[in-house]
Order: structure tokens, then C-alpha cells, then sequence
């Protein structure tokens, strides 16, 4: 089984943000991934903002159909 598990490190022990589906006692790994903290405090316009900045700065006028994109393609010289 695995599962995404949001939790709160309150000084002694992770606390989940939500009820988990295990019984008492039951062992579980756990892999630890830090979440960024800039993503919470940015605002909703702000990441629109720069999403248009990188929407702008793209390649215009450039139209590769999907048969260009298929990996024979892309790396027909390493066959």
C-alpha cells in the first residue's frame, strides 16, 4: 500500500492533516519530502503572473506534428 500523507511536524512527533486508514500499532515506512514553503506564501496572481512570463518567452510559430515527437524519431539514430 502506498499513500500520500500530509503532515505537521509539532516539535515531538508528525501529526497527519487527515485520518489515516491504519489500525493501532500497525508499522509503516515513511519517506520524508519537505515541502516548499515559497508555493504556500505565493499568491494566486503571482504564479499567474510568471506563468505568463514563460508562456511569452517561448519559441512562436513553431508547430512540430506528433509524429516528429515519437521516440523512433527523436532517437533514430541510436536504433
Amino acid at each position: 500500500m502506498k499513500t500520500l500523507i500530509h503532515a505537521r511536524y509539532d516539535g515531538k512527533v508528525l501529526v497527519p492533516e487527515e485520518p489515516l486508514q491504519l489500525e493501532e500499532g500497525q508499522r509503516v515506512a515513511i519517506f520524508l519530502m519537505e515541502l516548499p514553503l515559497q508555493a504556500n506564501k505565493t499568491s494566486k496572481e503571482k504564479r499567474i503572473a510568471a506563468l505568463r512570463r514563460i508562456v511569452e518567452r517561448g519559441v512562436h510559430g513553431v508547430n512540430l506534428p506528433d509524429e516528429a515527437l515519437r521516440r523512433e524519431n527523436i532517437y533514430e539514430d541510436r536504433i
